[in-house]
């Protein structure tokens, strides 16, 4: 699991800085973010986290859209590559496991490795502060109304850990969370069958 979250984590963070310096915000770069060095991007308590309360988190990248020529879709473009990292590093794992003899250390690795990554990938989709998929849907909206919304979102951190911490989530974040892995994993089989 620990091999498998500094991969995810680090590949994740490390696109969206990458992502962010191609389209001309250095931000990132100077604070040394365009890195496979997992150093520079694991965050000690949202590591600990995932393994006390099956969640967790990594440094964010700071990202400064301001740089960007077209912000609106450079935006979207940058906090999407995160989770489609993550997609993608669940695709090759269950890749190398569906052609791969098999191996029972080796199967017991890929199926966390796939597994978590898919998680990671279908939690950052999710339109709450400060997750990806906020990001990508609150880049849609006009400038002024993102303004209105930069003082909400320290209130979007409270409400996401309340849903995620107690009962609520029980009948409203994981069952969709479930379903999209379900989702995920079914399109990964439909490729190979």
């Amino acid at each position: 699991m620990l091999i498998t979250l500094v991969i995810a984590f680090t590949l994740h963070e490390f696109m969206h800085a990458w992502m962010a310096s191609v389209f001309g915000d250095d931000t990132a770069k100077r604070q040394g973010r365009v890195t496979l060095n997992p150093l520079k991007h694991l965050d000690i308590a949202g590591t600990l986290l995932i393994f006390i309360a099956g969640f967790g988190w990594a440094k964010p990248v700071p990202v400064n859209a301001a740089y960007f020529a077209t912000r609106r879709i450079q935006s979207i473009i940058v906090s999407l590559v995160g989770p489609l990292s993550n997609f993608v590093l669940a695709f090759i794992g269950f890749s190398i496991f569906y052609f791969s003899p098999q191996n029972q250390t080796m199967d017991e690795f890929l199926n966390v490795f796939v597994m978590l990554n898919v998680v990671l990938g279908v939690f950052n989709l999710l339109p709450l502060p400060p997750l990806d998929g906020y990001r990508i849907i609150s880049s849609l909206f006009p400038a002024k109304i993102q303004e209105k919304l930069v003082p909400l979102e320290a209130y979007g951190s409270i409400l996401f850990l309340i849903v995620v911490l107690t009962p609520i989530g029980d009948s409203t974040l994981f069952p969709f969370i479930g379903n999209s892995i379900d989702m995920v994993m079914n399109l990964f089989y439909s490729i190979y069958e």
